[in-house]
């Protein structure tokens, strides 16, 4: 028993020892974790800065990009055109664009992607001087158009009048190329194509009085103008960055909803050159119509994209028809 207690005696003796030894061993100094090399992006514009652009240059102030570890530049390209070929190959990560660029490309085979609905509803509309007497779409037989020069204007506007007995080919297009507002307060056409949002707020400012035609809720399919895009290479190859960015941009949209004055303050920051009026009163009529009847903001229907890809089909605008479901998604919406 004593060779007992004493074998089993020693062997503790030899554990605390051990412990007290290894309880005794200096404690290693942490190593600070290095922060992890923001990732770098671009977003291209499709024009110059506005109202449509505001949920980027908030969330890009507020730091919701740098949070999600995006440093994201900004860039107004010389060409609109050719940006959305470098967003579908992934030259460039993410664009702004339109719901028929994006048709017209995915029938092309161009692998280009919607990611978001940046205003829900088309704010569009056909305006005219209150003086040229044009109140309905078949007043505009016999007018003067201020054309852009782009495929699709006769289509939507042939459609807007043939709904109301009017017939397009009594209408003069004059092609102004991207002076269609200047002259039409200029008095050198009747007719112009506007976004309500801005030229509407900047007839306002002037105090020049337009009649308006608006295209949401006419027999003209409704259609998503502008949205955020991606290529498919970006979507597949960097589908956490795809995720990231959104993130922070949802956020961007849902601060201009609920905030307009001082977001139309944080994008005369980024613009200076922007009409302070303009932008501030653009802002107030725009931010409701972001995300309007949708459930949450950027929403896209499946429906809208099918019906507005067969009107341009049926149109002749595209040469083949195209898979509406592949066109867009809302899976990276938080």
């Amino acid at each position: 028993m004593s060779r007992k207690w004493l074998s089993i005696g020693i062997t503790l003796l030899l554990v605390s020892i051990a412990v007290g030894c290894a309880t005794a061993q200096p404690t290693p100094t942490p190593q600070p974790t290095a922060t992890p090399k923001p990732i770098k992006a671009i977003l291209s514009l499709d024009w110059v800065p506005n109202t449509n652009h505001t949920g980027f240059y908030v969330a890009l102030e507020k730091g919701w990009y740098a949070e999600e570890g995006i440093d994201l530049e900004i860039q107004i390209p010389s060409d609109p055109a050719a940006a959305l070929k470098q967003v579908a190959y992934g030259n460039t990560e993410f664009g702004v664009s339109f719901q028929e660029e994006v048709t017209i490309a995915r029938s092309n085979d161009i692998p280009v992607v919607s990611l978001a609905a940046i205003i829900q509803h088309n704010t569009s509309a056909f305006a005219s001087l209150a003086e040229t007497g044009i109140q309905r779409a078949k007043d505009i037989e016999g007018k003067r158009y201020a054309s852009y020069g782009l495929p699709i204007e006769r289509p939507i506007l042939g459609q807007l009048m043939a709904c109301d007995g009017g017939d397009i080919n009594k209408v003069e297009f004059i092609d102004v190329g991207f002076d269609a507002f200047p002259a039409l307060l200029g008095k050198r056409v009747d007719l112009a194509w506007i976004f309500m949002a801005w030229d509407g707020i900047q007839a306002e400012i002037k105090g020049i009085q337009l009649n308006l035609l608006p295209l949401y809720g006419s027999c003209v399919p409704d259609y998503y103008t502008p949205l955020i895009i991606a290529g498919e290479t970006t979507i597949a190859n960097k589908p956490d960055l795809v995720r990231r960015f959104m993130r922070a941009t949802v956020r961007g949209y849902e601060y201009a909803i609920a905030h307009p004055e001082e977001s139309a303050e944080i994008l005369l920051r980024a613009s200076p050159e922007t009409d302070p009026e303009l932008a501030r009163r653009s802002q107030k009529w725009l931010s409701p119509r972001y995300q309007d009847d949708a459930p949450r903001w950027g929403v896209q229907k499946l429906e809208v994209w099918e019906e507005f890809a067969k009107f341009m089909y049926d149109n002749g605008l595209i040469a083949k028809p195209i898979e509406a479901q592949k066109a867009f998604t809302n899976d990276f919406l938080p």
